[in-house]
């Protein structure tokens, strides 16, 4: 599909999310959303908005339901109200992700967005042109699932969801939250699409240690692992002190020796370091093990099911350097999916590639984010919430391409346990919410 001929600016975002069943969906950036389309209003030129996949969670609903796209404009009037009337200034065009490939297929979908000027675009790639300076700049680009093994439909075009990605949602999250107590759920579970699928184990512990242990079972073992890093010190303190006993330690030493107080105390930090060191030696064997892997060529265990990094590179060179249904060699290679912005020169000439200058863009999303931070005491990690709602802009005059990696602010306050709180390490590394309009990265194309 050709961009619009008066359009000189190309604005692309992707993984929204938007609608679920109530006590799943997680959407929380409609009004930032409404007031972004306000931005892009007041700066008065022809754009193309164009959406590359992810638009609705469609997988947030019961898998029999029909009518999952009039669900989410119902659920979200207001916004689909304001996108409506962007769309009678500018053009939209929305490429269907892995969270809403049923827009591939689905004809009663593509005909009540088209009433809110939303033009949906049913192939896996869209290409765009912009000439300059007497040249040519081509930007290829894809929502990005069909790169991941573990997320990739056998083939786009079918009526399908058979890819692992979703399995993993329908069977542990969708049917667990169905299920069990109507009054109680665990509300953090449905945030598991916002962890990276390698990343889940360390996220499933992490929240079960701080959300959900038991109370009983929380008073033994954050008291041990608080205890261990009391017993480690103490431990050099008593062998330097069997060889070495300055004068002014002596009396400290006798009552340590003489009252039994202090010598239950020593029992128990004892019997901590113990036991957390047993924990240990059980996390240096899933290290060997992860070496053991790397030495046959494997990062991960969850790299034998799925390769996100190694499979972007392949893809990126085969479209820049021309193996695309356009048969057209790009210079700016576009994917969303992994909801993590990037701008960057990509430069693969020992591949295949025989120019220097090309260009690799992930939009990144408008979805919670965490990140992974280290936690005192040698608690588990703690996957810190957040938001980056970034975009891609693309504008182009007769004299250069300007390429910019954008984001857009939202004021949000991440909810954590006390204990997290208590637990985190270097909280001035916690992310900060971005309070205005924020250029992250720009590229100059002359």
């Amino acid at each position: 599909m050709d961009p619009n001929p008066h359009s000189n600016k190309l604005v692309i975002i992707s993984d929204f999310h938007i609608g679920g069943d109530p006590e799943i969906e997680d959407f929380e950036c409609a009004e930032e959303f409404i007031s972004f389309l306000d931005h892009l209003e007041k700066q008065n030129e022809k754009l193309e908005l164009l959406i590359l996949g992810d638009f609705f969670d469609l997988w947030k609903y019961e898998k029999d339901n029909q009518d999952k796209v009039f669900c989410a404009i119902n659920s979200w009037n207001d916004l689909f109200e304001r996108i409506k009337k962007f769309g009678e200034l500018h053009k939209i065009t929305l490429l269907p992700g892995n969270h809403d490939h049923e827009l591939v297929y689905n004809k009663k979908y593509q005909e009540e967005l088209a009433k809110y000027n939303i033009i949906v675009d049913v192939n896996q790639f869209f290409k765009r042109e912009f000439h300059y300076n007497g040249k040519k700049f081509c930007i290829i680009g894809e929502h990005g699932n069909q790169v991941e093994p573990g997320s990739a439909f056998p083939d786009f075009n079918m009526p399908t969801e058979s890819s692992l990605a979703f399995n993993i949602w329908e069977i542990f999250v969708h049917k667990f939250l169905k299920v069990g107590n109507k009054k109680k759920k665990p509300e953090w579970l449905k945030g598991i699409d916002n962890v990276d699928v390698e990343l889940i184990p360390y996220w499933l512990v992490s929240k079960y240690f701080y959300n959900e242990i038991g109370p009983i079972l929380r008073t033994i073992i954050v008291p041990m692992l608080i205890l261990f890093s009391l017993a480690i010190p103490f431990f050099f303190f008593d062998i330097i002190t069997d060889y070495y006993q300055p004068k002014f330690l002596i009396p400290v030493l006798n009552y340590l020796d003489t009252n039994i107080f202090m010598k239950s105390i020593i029992f128990i930090l004892y019997f901590d370091m113990v036991v957390v060191i047993l924990l240990f030696i059980f996390s240096f064997l899933r290290k060997d093990l992860y070496k053991r892997l790397r030495s046959y060529g494997v990062q991960s265990l969850t790299e034998i099911v799925i390769s996100k990094h190694q499979s972007y590179l392949e893809r990126a060179t085969k479209v820049l350097g021309g193996e695309n249904p356009f048969n057209l060699k790009a210079e700016m290679y576009v994917t969303g999916h992994t909801h993590m912005a990037e701008l960057k020169k990509y430069n693969e000439q020992a591949k295949g590639l025989d120019e220097e200058k090309y260009f690799f863009a992930d939009t990144g999303s408008w979805k919670q984010l965490m990140k992974r931070m280290k936690a005192h005491f040698s608690f588990p990690p703690i996957f810190y919430p957040y938001y980056e709602l970034t975009y891609l802009s693309c504008t182009h005059d007769n004299k250069e391409i300007k390429i910019e990696l954008r984001s857009w602010p939202k004021k949000f306050t991440p909810f954590l346990t006390i204990l997290e709180k208590l637990a985190i390490k270097k909280k001035k590394l916690t992310p900060k919410p971005v309070l205005t309009d924020k250029l992250i990265k720009e590229i100059h194309i002359s």
